[in-house]
């Protein structure tokens, strides 16, 4: 426990440096502030080729520093990552080929030449070096295991470093792939110590930060010595549009070209846009991540299996997909898909909605229903559980009522409680719920990075996973998947550890998450989502010309 008060008092700092919004003064200096209005930029689409997108957050700290979900949207105008996730695959990017050496335990990158950063600064292996020992410095990257557990870094020339580790793990380069917090900027914009805020926003990617008006938007344009494909547009400008109905105002009246993701559109969003005049809305066939629900076997309703297995046959899946997501998303079956590496995984228990099911198991657990009240009770006491939940996730509070709903059905009595994320964190570390929502991330961190952080003291599964016997099955799976280079034990592992959790119902997946775009036709006429949907990637705009 007073490890995890430890934990808890320590992430506190690290969330708060994390949500301090702040107006750079570095920036503040370079901006072209206040004497440009939005009138003045919509006057340069007659002489610029200009995207117009939004976001709900003035994009007032664009750094790599903390995962603020707002920068998705900008990060890959100005940052580049060394490698970047595509179809299932890891690729080359500011890096153009690396190697394993030391059975494992040294990954060297090959750095692309010809790259600078747009403040004139060499992109080359000490500028990555001075990065990356900053990030591994910074307490954001905890979470983070192909940086928070770098042994050293070394420049062997001028266009190759190797980063070593204690130990062996496969999995260290998809860290790599994180677009919003390894991305590279300029070694020039950071101070040691300091993980709030950059003197400046640059990096090496197509488009250069330019202005910040604030209350009203940020401006990008093209950084004219890009090492790539020169981008299409030469300025991108990002609208700060808090609210979601004045968002589809803006692209009714042509004041912004699209909108972009489940953070800024809703399905009933996304349903009344497709009845716009000269509108599109495209929901994006791959899944983004899994909704899913930490069940608690910690608590005293929950401790028994079979209480966890009702819930699970109690819930309707399928109704509450068509009923939120007018049936765009999908059932999840499992944690992850089968499609996801080393998932593929038959479950000897079949959880699929199943009322009678439910209260059976809730009989045999010993749980009654007062015909009074409709609620189970058991040596007096009902079967009351508190589902806590951090109500900016997408649909999280819709989900919630429509299962409290669900498990009234079989007599199960919810309570749900919305917290501040902070607060939502760090209670669930402490245990201090029966469920609660715990997404999976998508792409590149599946299923490792879940797993790998679940028998940590920084995710609410560890108290649940201590109050069961025999948890070092789970547990000793997960250790082994990450530090194995052997694929045929990676996937023993990591399907033993998948088995386990469904085996004692402590997650729940509900449905597979998908993201979406809305856009103007006379401006876009399509768009491409990547692998890593929850990034917004120009290039893959096709403008309408």
């Amino acid at each position: 426990m007073k490890n995890i008060k430890r934990l808890t008092l320590l992430f506190v700092l690290i969330v708060s440096l994390s949500f301090v919004f702040t107006a750079c003064k570095g920036e503040d200096k370079d901006s072209k502030e206040a004497n440009t209005t939005t009138e003045g930029t919509d006057k340069k689409d007659d002489e610029n080729k200009v995207l117009k997108l939004c976001t709900a957050n003035e994009l007032t700290n664009l750094t790599t520093l903390t995962m603020n979900k707002e920068n998705n949207i900008a990060c890959n105008l100005i940052y580049e990552t060394l490698v970047s996730y595509e179809d299932g695959e890891i690729v080359p990017k500011l890096a153009e080929s690396w190697d394993w050496k030391d059975d494992g335990k040294t990954l060297v990158f090959k750095l692309k030449e010809g790259v600078t950063f747009s403040d004139g600064e060499p992109f080359n292996a000490e500028a990555v070096k001075k990065v990356l020992d900053f990030d591994h410095s910074n307490p954001n990257f905890a979470g983070i295991r192909g940086v928070a557990e770098i042994k050293s870094t070394e420049v062997i020339d001028e266009q190759t470093i190797a980063i070593h580790y204690e130990n062996p793990s496969k999995f260290y380069l998809n860290a790599f792939c994180f677009q919003n917090v390894l991305g590279m900027p300029s070694p020039k914009v950071f101070t040691e110590g300091n993980f709030e805020t950059f003197s400046k926003n640059v990096g090496t990617g197509p488009y250069v930060y330019e202005e910040f008006k604030s209350g009203d938007y940020t401006r990008f344009v093209r950084n004219e010595n890009y090492h790539g494909d020169a981008p299409y547009y030469d300025e991108v400008i990002i609208k700060y549009i808090p609210d979601a109905s004045s968002r589809l105002q803006a692209l009714q009246k042509g004041e912004i070209d699209l909108i972009y993701g489940s953070d800024l559109i809703s399905y009933d969003d996304f349903e009344n846009a497709s009845h716009m005049d000269n509108v599109t809305g495209v929901v994006n066939e791959n899944i983004s991540l899994t909704k899913n629900l930490i069940l608690n076997p910690a608590s005293e309703g929950l401790k028994d299996l079979e209480v966890r297995q009702a819930i699970n046959y109690a819930i309707n899946k399928k109704d509450i997909v068509d009923s939120l997501t007018y049936g765009n998303e999908e059932v999840a079956e499992s944690l992850f898909s089968k499609t996801t590496p080393y998932s593929d995984v038959t479950y000897e228990e079949d959880y699929h909605y199943d009322s009678n099911k439910a209260n059976e198991l809730l009989d045999h657990a010993g749980w009654v229903r007062n015909e009074s009240t409709g609620i189970r009770e058991k040596d007096g006491k009902p079967l009351k559980l508190q589902y806590v939940y951090w109500p900016d996730l997408s649909l999280a509070k819709e989900t919630a009522l429509s299962i409290k709903t669900q498990l009234k059905e079989v007599g199960i009595d919810v309570e749900t409680i919305e917290k501040d994320q902070m607060s939502w964190w760090t209670d669930g570390v402490k245990g201090e719920y029966d469920v609660t929502t715990w997404f999976t991330e998508g792409s590149y961190t599946e299923p490792h990075k879940f797993l790998q952080e679940s028998i940590t003291e920084m995710d609410p599964h560890l108290v649940p996973l201590q109050s069961l016997e025999d948890s070092n099955t789970y547990i000793d799976a997960v250790k082994k998947a990450s530090v194995s280079l052997d694929e045929e034990e990676i996937k023993d592992s990591i399907q033993t550890a998948l088995k386990y959790s469904h085996d004692h119902a402590i997650d729940l997946p509900l449905f597979y998450a998908k993201d979406m775009i809305i856009f103007r036709n006379d401006k876009v006429k399509g768009y491409q989502f990547t692998s890593a949907p929850q990034f917004f990637d120009i290039s893959h705009v096709e403008p309408n010309n």
